[in-house]
């Protein structure tokens, strides 16, 4: 090999040269990615509009209308965990509830009927295990909220009255559904019930 051949393999592989071609290409990347998320971000908002409003029915008692939910603001100190409100005309409200679970962050609707009692609760989001904090979007689990009132408590085995029973294996994730709802129930008590 003749001493060119050496200095032009050289410069090829210097590290300026090499940076500015990762530099180049992770710039194509980035405009790839930006140019995909700006042709999706509004079917993305509405799918999720969707599923938002399909919860809140599912959570709301029977004779609300969904597509009459009006706007309830939150005051800043319940906005690290109430995420949204609704009002549900005179039949109550819809609020959509953030937690910390085992996994990351886990959204909860909570339905409330025109007394403050929960009507039902429905997993949004969630990054729980499979096979176990993922069971809190089963009936089972689920439907220990209906119709309470008050505040909450998780216990292991057999719940009372004013107790949530934990999901085997998933006691973190108990606990952050029922913070959900007890967020839920505290915002009703505090700032929606003068609101009536």
């Amino acid at each position: 090999m003749s001493t060119d051949n050496k200095k032009t393999l050289r410069d090829v592989s210097s590290p300026l040269k090499l940076g500015l071609i990762l530099l180049l290409i992770a710039g194509l990347i980035g405009l790839i990615l930006g140019g995909a998320y700006s042709l999706t971000k509004d079917r993305i908002a509405l799918a999720k509009e969707a599923a938002n409003k399909a919860a809140y029915a599912k959570v709301l008692p029977a004779e609300a209308d969904v597509s009459a939910l009006e706007e309830v603001a939150v005051p800043e100190e319940y906005a690290a965990n109430v995420l949204a409100a609704y009002k549900a005309g005179n039949s109550g409200y819809c609020l959509q509830v953030s937690g910390k679970g085992y996994g990351g962050t886990v959204i909860v609707a909570v339905g409330l009927d025109a007394s403050g009692a929960v009507s039902g609760i429905e997993i949004v989001d969630h990054s729980e295990t499979p096979g176990l904090g993922a069971n809190a979007t089963n009936d089972s689990f689920r439907g220990q909220f209906t119709g309470a009132t008050g505040q909450l408590t998780v216990v292991k085995g057999d719940a009372k009255a004013g107790e949530i029973a934990a999901l085997s294996g998933a006691t973190i994730t108990s606990r952050c559904v029922t913070g959900c709802v007890n967020a839920a129930l505290a915002y009703y008590a505090d700032v929606l019930k003068g609101g009536n």
